[in-house]
């Protein structure tokens, strides 16, 4: 198999859940019952640590011996066809299995580290290709912007957040939400996480020349109405897909930015001119993850007065009582289960447009929207916590300092 740019890839494998030895059957098991996304296996002194990440939050399972992640780490190399022969390049796979009636997807990546080697598990539900947009966390009026928006059938819609906000299912959601068979629907992504049915997918593979902006560039000459970009990250795709967006074509993109206004300021620090990014954008749906506060185990807190203030200074009504988190089976005690989405919904009408032609700066921007009455991702934060799904302690660890407000005293 070529090996190039220090990696090596191999075929994906579908397995019966029979079919996966043990102990990483187990593993696997016990890292779904607890909802864990990633799996990390890591050489740490004498021995080697397993941790899982939960709803964005890295948890420490156990040490165990070298000869026993050693012996994991080789049962994922068989899996995944990549042999048990230590290469000391990186490696890259994945394999599937079916647990029950559903089928799960398991992306590997093994480096060497001194004299033994690291490992990461990301695991993926064939499932999730498909969601419904409004269980995401967007509020009522938010979900009319962003259908309005793909009514429109033609403009960029920009889904911004950091890494791990959740953009891909996101856009995997807004597009399911489309009639694909009636459309011409084309995507490119690093790497294609699920299929999406009735869209021709294109995995970037850079090691062949295979980047965003070639993948993204090739797609355009096959006619399409619909263009998906899993994330615009050079010059080229952004002026791209922004041109394809001024053309007619519907085009949803993600892209790396704390809120609507950074994301607008991203766009032209890749060389976007004003002009354009004022022309071709319909919508900025900005968003962050915060942990859904368990609710077999919450219990209830007055509301401090020094946190009061955090409600009043963004218009939203304090509530008496707030909830905390606890700690009990159900949420293996960790207190929380599952995540929420954060939203900024940002239509970009007459007056903001007129903004971003001006080249106002996100500093500009960000008060243009709130002036417009656009609730920022705190704020829409706050009301999670009032309606009690999150706590105001998850809030603040997961919005500081992307807030834009100003922290307590």
């Amino acid at each position: 198999m070529a090996e190039a740019a220090g990696e090596r890839e191999a075929e994906a494998r579908v397995l019966g859940s029979d079919a996966l030895p043990e102990p990483l059957r187990t593993l696997l098991l016990l890292a779904l019952e607890e909802g864990a996304t990633d799996v990390h296996l890591d050489p740490a002194g004498a021995g080697m640590l397993l941790r899982f990440r939960v709803d964005g939050i890295v948890h420490v399972k156990e040490m165990v011996s070298v000869e026993a992640g050693s012996r994991l780490l080789n049962e994922v190399r068989v899996l995944s066809g990549l042999g048990t022969e230590r290469t000391f390049v990186p490696l890259q796979a994945q394999f599937g299995w079916w647990d029950g009636a559903e089928r799960r997807e398991v992306r590997v990546t093994i480096v060497p580290t001194g004299q033994t080697e690291a490992g990461h598990l990301r695991l993926l539900s064939a499932s999730g290709a498909t969601c419904d947009v409004a269980a995401l966390g967007l509020t009522p009026e938010d979900l009319a912007k962003t259908r309005s928006a793909l009514k429109l059938a033609h403009g960029l819609i920009l889904l911004a957040g950091p890494t791990g906000a959740g953009k891909t299912t996101t856009l995997y959601g807004l597009a399911s939400g489309l009639d694909l068979r009636s459309l011409i629907a084309v995507s490119v992504e690093d790497p294609v996480e699920f299929d999406l049915p009735d869209v021709r997918q294109v995995a970037v593979d850079e090691r062949h020349g295979l980047t965003f902006y070639e993948g993204l560039r090739v797609l355009l000459r096959m006619d399409p109405d619909v263009i998906l970009i899993g994330e615009i990250r050079d010059q080229q795709s952004a002026v791209t897909a922004a041109r394809a967006a001024l053309a007619g074509r519907l085009v949803l993109a993600t892209i790396h930015a704390v809120d609507a206004a950074t994301a607008i300021e991203a766009l032209r620090y890749l060389s976007v001119p004003s002009h354009i990014v004022g022309g071709c954008l319909r919508l900025v749906l900005a968003q962050n993850l915060v942990r859904r506060v368990c609710p077999a185990c919450a219990r209830k807190r007055p509301l401090e007065p020094h946190e009061r203030v955090l409600f009043e200074r963004v218009g939203v009504a304090p509530p008496a009582e707030v909830r905390r988190a606890a700690g009990c089976k159900k949420c293996n005690r960790y207190g929380y289960t599952g995540r929420i989405g954060l939203f900024e919904t940002a239509e970009v009408d007459n007056s903001l447009a007129e903004a971003i032609i001006a080249g106002s700066r996100h500093q500009v921007l960000r008060k243009h929207l709130r002036d417009r009455g656009v609730p920022s991702l705190f704020a829409d934060g706050l009301k999670k916590v009032a309606q009690g799904i999150t706590t105001l302690e998850e809030l603040i660890e997961a919005t500081w300092p992307d807030s834009q407000e100003p922290p307590l005293a």
